[in-house]
């Protein structure tokens, strides 16, 4: 995994300001960069691979972190369409179905109630960016706090070792660009496999074990197992079978998708971290802020936790009475709404 983000920090350096000129070629429109980063994360199947290459072009400057943070924003979103092909699987029994897609769609609906606040919110006041830069230049300035020449060395030699591997094609960033990408994707792909075949063999898992005891332990384990795999999208799919077989309640998998927010965003900490520098650390603190914050409102203002319950089990109903509309939410969402967006507006 490191070695695909120093792989993907070496790209991005020899690219130089050409690329920097195609990347952000398309008009400033933080809607543009929103649902570049849902259609990405879609597509990858990761958050945390969209992410890192968001980290590797801000810390590079070919990108600023008033555009990142939306594309950070809109690949949230995104990532949830794993959880959502896995409930499609179950669409051979109408019961099953429709609780498997619930329980799919608890993460989508999550992060796009957490969106719907937050993207308006930053639109105008610009408030998880300041907070962010406010928040790095306490971490990371030469005064008290950490400093961020800490990490500089943390890559332990991995800057020299790409450098050796990728001599020959210094000339073709893009090769290297997408030899990260998919060392990236290969590395989050692997671990997942590993993790999912281990607890989906394991058949005393339950709303009765450590794991989903109650809520607090749902929050913490989501957390804790996303941030080892580093991939929201495959430990959010892991309680799909769980819901669709009455073993976990709806409610308490909610609790567990909120934790594993929280642990996705270690990937572009790590990321941020092997960069080295602090426009990449301030857009790694966004990614953090954005899913802490969302989480946060969500557990404490009453009321407000119901809503992506109550929108999930009523996509499940719809789904069930008519399975279409699975397949259609599936690709309107995650691929047809942003690609048709996207491609009127540059």
């Amino acid at each position: 995994m490191f070695l695909a983000f120093a792989a993907m920090k070496y790209s991005f350096t020899i690219m130089g300001g050409q690329f920097a000129e195609d990347l952000v070629k398309i008009p400033h429109n933080p809607f543009i960069y929103f649902f570049i980063g849902l259609l990405g994360a879609a597509v990858f199947q990761s958050s945390s691979a969209v992410t890192t290459i968001v980290v590797g072009a801000v810390a590079s400057g070919h990108m600023s972190l008033d555009d990142a943070v939306f594309i950070v924003m809109g690949a949230n979103i995104g990532t949830t369409v794993t959880s959502t092909i896995v409930a499609l699987s179950y669409i051979d029994d109408k019961s099953v179905f429709m609780r498997a897609l619930s329980g799919a769609a608890l993460h989508d609906f999550f992060n796009i109630s957490v969106a719907l606040i937050f993207l308006p919110l930053e639109m105008f006041t610009g408030f998880l960016s300041n907070l962010s830069q406010n928040l790095s230049g306490m971490l990371f300035d030469n005064g008290p706090g950490i400093n961020v020449t800490v990490f500089e060395g943390y890559d332990f030699g991995l800057d020299r070792l790409v450098k050796y591997i990728f001599s020959n094609f210094s000339e073709y960033p893009w090769f290297i660009f997408l030899s990260a990408i998919v060392l990236i994707i290969g590395s989050l792909k692997l671990i997942g496999g590993v993790t999912k075949q281990v607890l989906m063999q394991n058949n005393n898992i339950s709303t009765n074990t450590l794991i989903f005891k109650n809520d607090g332990a749902s929050l913490l384990s989501g957390t804790a197992m996303t941030a080892i795999v580093q991939s929201s999208s495959i430990t959010s799919s892991l309680i799909v079978p769980l819901i669709a077989s009455k073993k976990l309640s709806l409610e308490r998998g909610y609790m567990f998708i909120m934790g594993a927010n929280v642990g996705t965003t270690i990937t572009a900490l790590f990321a941020s971290m092997a960069t080295g520098t602090e426009f990449g650390i301030e857009i790694a603190l966004t990614h953090v802020l954005f899913n802490i914050l969302g989480v946060l409102l969500f557990l404490i203002i009453p009321g407000v936790r119901a809503f992506p319950i109550w929108y999930a089990k009523k996509l499940g109903f719809l789904a069930a009475k008519d399975r279409i509309f699975g397949f259609l939410y599936l690709f309107t969402l995650f691929f047809v709404l942003p690609f048709i967006l996207v491609w009127l507006s540059v």
